[in-house]
């Protein structure tokens, strides 16, 4: 069976579009921050500039700059997951990209805000919606390959 992309992709679409937007947003915490807390580059929160900062400063900095860096770390492999799923049943995977948008909101204020004990809010949100991404790419490319 050969994948026909159809209109509804839009949708796909507009949920890699929002993942993409939010990361970029998440990026530019970590530079409004850097001003903020006067860390220039290329020190990431642990070089001469964050030294100088009193551990107050340099947790808020730090929690900061690790929302942003647990985003880029994941954001190749949602995408992928979110296109694959997007392929075979778009609105179900923008639905699934949504949520995951939500629980990444939800994680990176609850990091910034309390540290790394209130991010356990999101993450659950975020890791189940991927993993539908991934399941839904993967049943969906099982049934119309293998079992075709």
């Amino acid at each position: 069976m050969a994948i026909v992309i159809g209109s509804n992709f839009g949708y796909t679409v507009i949920a890699a579009v929002g993942i993409t937007l939010q990361c970029f947003a998440t990026a530019m915490g970590v530079n409004g921050a850097r001003k903020k807390y006067n860390v220039k580059f290329p020190d990431n929160g642990g070089g001469r500039y964050s030294d100088k900062l009193s551990d107050e400063d340099w947790v808020a900095f730090n929690n900061i700059k690790r929302t942003s860096d647990n985003y880029l770390e994941q954001v190749g492999m949602v995408l992928v997951a979110l296109v694959l799923a997007g392929l075979y049943q778009p609105k179900l995977a923008a639905s699934f990209g949504a949520t995951y948008m939500l629980g990444r909101f939800v994680y990176a204020r609850g990091y910034v805000a309390g540290g790394a004990d209130r991010r356990i809010y999101g993450a659950p949100v975020m890791g189940i919606s991927f993993l539908a991404m991934v399941i839904t790419a993967g049943y969906n490319a099982v049934i119309t390959t293998i079992l075709a």
